[in-house]
């Protein structure tokens, strides 16, 4: 349990009861997302519940979300011209996030079983490897003929490297073809 002075957090509490930086929590105070008081010292007190604030936002932004849309998403209530208004705005924003999570989340499941997948099969070649002898995975019996993303492009990705863009041998045939390439989206950047 973090120790309170008088009824309020530390700048020391809030950092052991969310595990962020101390100027992760001066930051996010600057920004708004913190309220916080000052002592007669000048020290930082916290109410309680900025402390589970904290953590919300930390959790918001480990599954990826902007501080721009966390802040968006904690000021709807304060900003909307009644409740009802900030109810539909706040179920909006979330149902769209939700969204967004789901995906993330079948993202990761498949990425989860791709890893897990190369791991079973780097046992294998662990056994298979010697330090000084050359690789010779082409071919071998032990491994399946479907291998996981992971295990073709981290293992069996040897030799990989091409010739540097800027070398003046490289072909310029393939700038005309970037061109015609859609640009990235914002979520792609």
């Amino acid at each position: 349990m973090a120790k309170r002075a008088g009824n309020f957090l530390t700048l020391k509490d809030m950092i052991q009861g969310s595990g962020c930086t101390p100027r992760t929590v001066r930051y996010y105070e600057r920004e708004g997302l913190l309220n916080a008081t000052r002592s007669s010292g000048g020290h930082r007190l916290f109410d309680p519940s900025e402390l589970e604030r904290l953590n919300f936002i930390i959790s918001l932004r480990e599954a990826g979300w902007s501080l721009e849309e966390i802040t968006s998403l904690l000021s709807i209530r304060a900003r909307a011209d009644g409740g009802r208004e900030a109810c539909r705005e706040l179920t909006a924003e979330i149902d769209s996030h939700i969204d967004r999570l789901q995906q993330k989340i079948e993202v990761l499941r498949r990425l989860h079983g791709d890893l897990q997948e190369t791991r079973r099969l780097l046992a294998i070649c662990g056994d298979c490897t010697v330090d000084g002898q050359p690789l010779e995975c082409a071919g071998c019996e032990r491994l399946p003929v479907e291998q996981p993303a992971g295990f073709r492009l981290t293992w069996l990705a040897e030799g990989r490297r091409g010739r540097a863009f800027d070398e003046p041998s490289a072909p310029l045939a393939d700038d005309a073809d970037a061109s015609a390439l859609p640009s990235p989206s914002r979520e792609e950047r």
